[in-house]
């Protein structure tokens, strides 16, 4: 087993829409309807130490292999569904074209023998 570690930069205004958006339209499709093996989604908070770091979103999702990943991404991204989902997202006055992400990061993880997640 692998994970993926999705990390995004998300406008810190725009928190609150994006994780509506993640919870009722995102989540909802890829793993309902592509089976995407979600293990947890997080969002960094304000803590007494201060302010939530720039990168405030992070999920993780459980594949078999690099090639299940890849293939699993481009089926959902190729659907009407997902495009649909995306198109809720985009802001042509933004400089990336995005609502809410300003950066986003895909790292593939392996786990060592003593994780608890193989």
């Amino acid at each position: 087993m692998m994970y993926e570690l999705r990390s995004y930069d998300i406008d810190p205004e725009r928190i609150d829409g994006y994780l509506a958006w993640a919870n009722t339209k995102a989540m909802p499709i890829l793993m309902g309807q592509f089976g995407f093996r979600v293990k947890g989604f997080w969002h960094a908070i304000e803590t007494s130490d201060g302010p939530a770091p720039v990168t405030n979103v992070h999920w993780i999702i459980a594949w078999e292999s690099e090639d299940e990943m890849k293939e699993r991404w481009a089926i959902a991204r190729a659907s009407d569904e997902w495009k649909a989902a995306m198109s809720e997202t985009m802001d042509p006055d933004q400089p990336n074209g995005r609502k809410y992400h300003r950066v986003v990061r895909s790292t593939l993880l392996a786990p060592i023998p003593a994780s608890p997640l193989q």
